[in-house]
C-alpha cells in the first residue's frame, strides 16, 4: 500500500481521539487536551511531509534537484551544465585586438574574444556567460566595452552558435532511466544514443550501425529549441564526435550527421474558419511532427488526424495533403512546414 500523507486536520483528530480514548471522557474546548492535539499534529504534519519527500527521492522516476543528480551519478551521469555561444567578429580599424577583450551586444550580453585579432581583423569570440542567450545571427553588432587605439567600437558579429542552458530535472531523468533500461554493452545502439545525449544542447539521437557498411556507424542528433527547426549546426556536430570519440570502441568507424530538413506542408479544409483555432491547429501538428519525426521515419497520417481532433474548437475538417501517409529517405527528418487553408 503506498503511503498517503495525511492533513493537518486528520492528525488533529487523530491525536484529540487518541487522547480521550486514555482519559475516558470527551475533552472540553477549555482543556489543555485540543492545544496539546494541535502542538503535536502540527510536528506530526512536518515529519509525514519529510516522509513523502523522502520516499520521492528514492525512485528515478520522482526525484529531484541534488537527490535525482545523485541517484544519477552512481550511473555516471552527470547533469549537462549550460555551454557559451562561440563564433567570430570582425573590426575595422588599423589597432590591436589582444584575447580577452570584452564586447557588449545591444542586450547587454558580454563576449570575449578568444584569439588575437588576425591579419583579416577577425578574432573569435564566445559569449561570456553560459546559456541558449548568447546565440545569435550573423551581423550583430558588438560594441568594445573599452576603447582601443586604432580599432573602431562598433564591430560586426558572425553566427554564434553552440550556446545551451544546464540541463534541467526531466531531461536528466529521461538519461537516467534510458541508462537503466538498457545497461552499457561496450558500443551498443542504445550506448551510442546515450553519448550523444550526454552533450549539452542535444535533445533527440538516432544511431545507424553498419549504415555506410561493415564497422560504420552512424549517429544523428537534433537540438531542439537551440537551432533553426532543431538542425544541429557544424559546432555541435564537432561537440557531439568529439564526445563520441572519447567514449566509443576504437574498432569502430563513426560518422556524425545532421539531418536533412525536410518541411511537411499541409492543406486543411476546416470548420470554424477561424484564426485562433487556426493557430491551435497549427500549434499541434508542429508538436506531432516535432514528437514522432526522425530520421528515414515516415509521419502517419492518423498522427496528424489526431493533433487537429484533438482542439476542442474544431467543428469539422478534412486534411486535404498529404493524402496519405508519407516517408523520407535516408538521412532525411520532417520538420515542421506551412500549414495552408481552403
Amino acid at each position: 500500500m503506498s503511503f498517503e500523507r495525511p492533513s493537518l486536520q486528520e492528525l488533529i483528530t487523530r491525536v484529540q481521539s487518541d487522547a480521550e480514548s486514555r482519559l475516558g471522557k470527551k475533552a472540553m474546548r477549555w482543556t489543555l487536551v485540543p492545544v496539546l492535539s494541535r502542538v503535536i499534529a502540527g510536528v506530526s504534519h512536518s515529519l509525514h511531509g519529510l516522509i513523502a519527500f523522502t520516499i520521492r527521492q528514492i525512485f528515478s522516476s520522482t526525484a529531484e534537484g541534488a537527490y535525482l543528480e545523485r541517484r544519477a551519478s552512481e550511473y555516471g551521469i552527470y547533469r549537462k551544465q549550460a555551454a557559451s555561444a562561440v563564433g567570430s567578429v570582425t573590426f575595422s580599424g588599423d589597432g590591436h585586438v589582444p584575447a580577452g577583450t570584452q564586447l557588449q551586444s545591444g542586450d547587454d550580453m558580454i563576449y570575449l574574444t578568444t584569439t588575437d585579432i588576425d591579419e583579416d581583423k577577425v578574432a573569435k569570440i564566445r559569449a561570456a556567460k553560459p546559456g541558449a542567450a548568447g546565440n545569435a545571427d550573423a551581423g550583430m553588432e558588438l560594441t568594445l566595452v573599452s576603447p582601443i587605439a586604432g580599432i573602431m567600437s562598433t564591430a560586426v558579429a558572425g553566427e554564434l552558435t553552440g550556446g545551451a542552458d544546464a540541463e534541467d530535472d526531466e531531461s536528466l531523468r529521461e538519461r537516467l532511466l534510458q541508462r537503466q533500461k538498457n545497461p552499457p554493452k561496450a558500443g551498443t545502439k542504445a550506448d551510442y544514443v546515450a553519448w550523444a545525449l550526454s552533450v549539452a544542447g542535444v535533445t533527440r539521437a538516432w544511431c545507424y550501425p553498419q549504415e555506410l557498411g561493415q564497422g560504420h556507424v552512424t549517429v544523428r542528433f537534433m537540438t531542439d529549441g537551440m537551432t533553426e527547426n532543431g538542425i544541429p549546426n557544424e559546432t555541435m556536430v564537432k561537440r557531439v564526435t568529439e564526445y563520441i570519440e572519447s567514449m566509443m570502441p576504437v574498432t569502430c568507424i563513426l560518422h556524425v550527421e545532421a539531418p536533412i530538413p525536410k518541411p511537411l506542408d499541409v492543406t486543411i479544409d476546416l470548420l470554424p474558419d477561424d484564426i485562433a483555432v487556426k493557430a491551435k491547429i497549427e500549434s499541434a501538428i508542429e508538436s506531432v511532427v516535432m514528437s514522432e519525426s526522425k530520421p528515414g521515419g515516415p509521419i502517419l497520417r492518423t498522427s496528424l488526424d489526431r493533433a487537429i481532433s484533438g482542439v476542442n474548437e474544431v467543428l469539422s475538417y478534412r486534411i486535404i495533403s498529404p493524402i496519405d501517409d508519407v516517408g523520407t529517405t535516408t538521412g532525411e527528418i520532417y520538420v515542421p512546414g506551412t500549414v495552408s487553408w481552403v
